[in-house]
């Protein structure tokens, strides 16, 4: 397996109420807590790499959000299978997904969750242990 393809999992803290504008959608985000969901076939780390920094050319809708959030961790699940959509659709049972945020290549409604803090450790460990049951 390629460790360097796969899947991730971002957590963002939102402080205040935020209307985030990427070209001609908007969306006004709550405060709290959000995990993003997201893929990159190629290049893993450094794609997580750029969703940490702040200066950077815009190009996906997690961009517009970052100059509003705070970074609180990461999660990065390598694999030469691609589970966006798989690992989106789990996330959404824990919270609100915010409509048309992220997902434009893939059969979801969103790929951005609006989530409670006590969620964050039941979501990362319940997929630890689905990976590690796959071994």
């Amino acid at each position: 397996m390629d460790e360097n393809r796969g899947a991730y999992l971002v957590l963002l803290e939102l402080e205040r109420r935020t209307l985030i504008s990427a070209g001609a959608r908007e969306w006004e985000l709550e405060p709290g807590m959000y995990i993003y969901v997201g893929s990159a076939m190629t290049s893993l780390s450094e794609r997580v790499g750029r969703h940490l920094r702040y200066e950077k050319k815009k190009h996906w809708h997690i961009d517009y959000l970052r100059q509003e959030s705070r970074v609180l961790a990461a999660l990065l699940l390598p694999s030469d299978v691609r589970m966006e959509e798989e690992l989106s659709r789990f996330v959404s049972k824990y919270g609100e997904g915010v409509k048309g945020f992220g997902a434009s290549d893939c059969n979801v409604d969103s790929n951005l969750y609006r989530i409670e803090l006590e969620a964050v450790s039941e979501i990362f460990y319940a997929i630890a242990e689905k990976l590690e049951g796959e071994r």
